[in-house]
C-alpha cells in the first residue's frame, strides 16, 4: 500500500510538471503570436504612412493653346571617365545608352489678338510660337537601352541617366523644332480659328499676323 501511495505520488508530481511545462509553452507561444501580431501591425501602418505627399503651390490661368505635337524618340549616348589632375585615366570609361519616346508640344502661351475690319472680316493677330513642354510617352516613356564599363572603370562614377534624360526633356532642348515644324503650326493655327470662327460667322474672312 504505501509503494502505491509513493508511486502515485511520483506520478502526480510528473503530470504536474508536465501540466506546468506545457502553460509556459502556451504563454510563450501566446506571447511570439502577440508580438509577431502587433509587428505585422506595425509594419501595416508603416507601409501606410510611407505613401506619397503632394502639395498644390500656385494655380495659374494661362492662355496656352497647342497647335502641334512632335512625336519624337530620342537615343542618347552617356559617357563618365576618371581623371587625375584633370587627366583622363586611359580604359576608365563607363557608358549608357538611353532611348526616350516623348511628344514635344509646340503653341502659344498668350492670348491671340482679334481686330475686326469689317463685316465679316477679322484680323488675328498670333504671339510668337513657344514650346508648351513635353509630355512621356504612356507605354514606353524611357529605357535604359545598356551599360558598360571599360577594363579600369570599377571606380569611375556610375553615370546619371536621369539627370540625362531631363536636360533632354527640357524646353530649351525642344526649341529646334519651332524651327523646324513652323509651317505645320502656322497652317494648324489658322485651321483652329478658322473652325472657332466659322460656328459663328459661316462666310468670316480671317487674316493671320504673325508675331516674331
Amino acid at each position: 500500500m504505501k509503494l502505491l501511495k509513493k508511486v502515485w505520488k511520483t506520478v502526480t508530481k510528473i503530470a504536474g510538471y508536465k501540466i506546468y511545462m506545457w502553460v509556459i509553452v502556451l504563454i510563450a507561444a501566446g506571447g511570439i503570436i502577440f508580438y509577431q501580431y502587433n509587428a505585422n501591425q506595425n509594419k501595416t501602418k508603416l507601409a501606410d504612412s510611407s505613401q506619397s505627399y503632394s502639395m498644390v503651390k500656385y494655380i495659374e490661368e494661362t492662355n496656352e493653346t497647342v497647335f502641334l505635337n512632335v512625336g519624337i524618340e530620342k537615343v542618347v549616348t552617356l559617357s563618365n571617365a576618371s581623371k587625375i589632375l584633370g587627366i583622363t585615366i586611359p580604359y576608365s570609361q563607363k557608358k549608357a545608352i538611353i532611348i526616350l519616346n516623348y511628344a514635344a508640344k509646340l503653341g502659344i502661351k498668350k492670348a491671340v489678338s482679334i481686330n475686326k475690319t469689317g463685316e465679316n472680316s477679322f484680323d488675328i493677330k498670333i504671339p510668337k510660337f513657344e514650346v508648351i513642354g513635353v509630355e512621356l510617352d504612356n507605354k514606353h516613356p524611357y529605357k535604359l537601352y545598356s551599360r558598360s564599363g571599360d577594363l579600369l572603370s570599377a571606380s569611375t562614377e556610375e553615370v546619371d541617366t536621369g539627370k540625362a534624360a531631363m536636360a533632354s526633356l527640357s524646353n530649351k532642348e525642344q526649341k529646334k523644332y519651332l524651327k523646324q515644324y513652323s509651317d505645320m503650326i502656322k497652317k494648324a493655327s489658322e485651321n483652329y480659328y478658322k473652325t472657332l470662327f466659322k460656328s459663328a460667322y459661316p462666310d468670316t474672312k480671317l487674316t493671320f499676323i504673325y508675331e516674331n
